[in-house]
């Protein structure tokens, strides 16, 4: 309906331009002014892409009507060219402020919806807590008193499993749901980055999955959370062995960029299905048998805490990469997502203590 209305003001002043004698200057320029309604519709309506379809096709369909009353490049003539330039420009520059509030909008929309869902998720998690403890520990002593030749036994083990896995995902609820405190640090993300390969090594070479580091020559220095930084990245090198198959490499890159350090893990799995672009740092939204559907979004929340970025791409040939970038040297105190506290090693450096 919208296209239909754009498309229908556009043709109508085309054609008000056609039938109106050339002489009448003022009528014409009264039209050209018009073109910019259908201009700003399309732009509003549909960004970027409906503003130059719109610019686009009023030059195209002007055109003919230019080159057919066209007398030289007299004064008159300029203008008009001048006019259509500024048309464009116009054009370019309402798409591109379109469609930055969009993403305003959407990033506020998405980070309410995520607050929601957050303290509901904390709401949640607080009332299954207590009750899954007490059946955990029932459980375990009603066990410990059955003989082992008991077949309800294994039985009450298997509840215990379920038990525990659920008391996880009920901490990992939590968390999920609170403010990230940070306790910054100067980090060497080489380091940390070799720690995470010595940690997954047995279960990669277990998994027949090889690991193949690249990292930066000149050490890439951040201030930030080592444990949390470690729990991100570790969260990612994991992923990446379990979506690739056997006999695949896992590569771990590190690298500077102009005033960031970034952290990439690319593997050779099946990828991610056109329909789940959008929901992978969704809560509870996982592929993997027994997920979580956390682990992603707790890892955005935490480098978003750092002022930082964390996404993925889709590899040529097959698999996925998935990059985490950091601020080079010191991270924005003004936290949005979380409070800075410093480590003692920082207050001994002379740093102001943050709350």
């Amino acid at each position: 309906m919208r296209a239909g209305i754009v498309a229908l003001m556009v043709i109508t002043i085309i054609f008000l331009h056609y039938l109106t004698f050339r002489g009448s200057a003022y009528h014409h320029a009264a039209f050209r002014i018009l073109f910019y309604i259908p201009l700003i519709l399309g732009a509003f309506w549909f960004g970027m892409k409906g503003s130059l379809t719109v610019c686009f096709g009023v030059v195209a369909l002007y055109a003919p009507y230019l080159a057919e009353n066209w007398n030289g490049l007299s004064v008159e003539e300029f203008e008009r060219l001048m006019e259509g330039v500024l048309f464009v420009a116009i054009a370019v520059i309402l798409g591109i402020l379109v469609e930055r509030e969009r993403k305003k909008s959407q990033a506020l929309l998405e980070a309410n919806s995520l607050a929601s869902v957050g303290k509901a998720v904390t709401e949640v998690a607080h009332d299954m807590k207590t009750p899954l403890m007490a059946i955990g520990g029932f459980v375990t002593q009603v066990a410990r008193v059955l003989p082992g030749t008991d077949g309800n036994r294994r039985k009450l083990e298997i509840v215990v499993e379920e038990t525990s896995r659920l008391e996880n995902l009920v901490k990992s609820m939590l968390e999920f749901g609170r403010p990230v405190e940070l306790q910054i640090s100067r980090l060497n993300l080489n380091e940390v980055a070799q720690e995470i390969v010595e940690l997954v090594r047995e279960n990669a070479e277990k998994s027949g999955i090889s690991l193949h580091e690249d990292f930066a020559q000149e050490p890439p220095l951040v201030l930030a959370d080592r444990d949390k930084v470690k729990r991100v990245f570790l969260n990612l090198v994991n992923n990446a062995i379990q979506a690739s198959p056997c006999g695949e490499k896992v590569s771990v890159r590190t690298f500077c960029e102009t005033g960031e350090v970034v952290f990439q893990v690319t593997d050779k799995g099946c990828g991610i299905e056109p329909e789940h672009l959008e929901s992978v740092f969704h809560p509870f939204f996982t592929t993997k048998k027994g997920g979580t559907g956390l682990g992603l979004g707790i890892a955005k929340k935490i480098v978003e805490a750092h002022r930082g970025e964390i996404c993925f791409c889709r590899n040529r040939d097959k698999g996925v990469t998935f990059t985490a970038k950091l601020p080079a040297g010191k991270v924005d105190h003004s936290l949005k997502n979380g409070n800075i506290r410093e480590t003692g090693e920082e207050r001994k450096n002379g740093r102001p203590s943050h709350g």
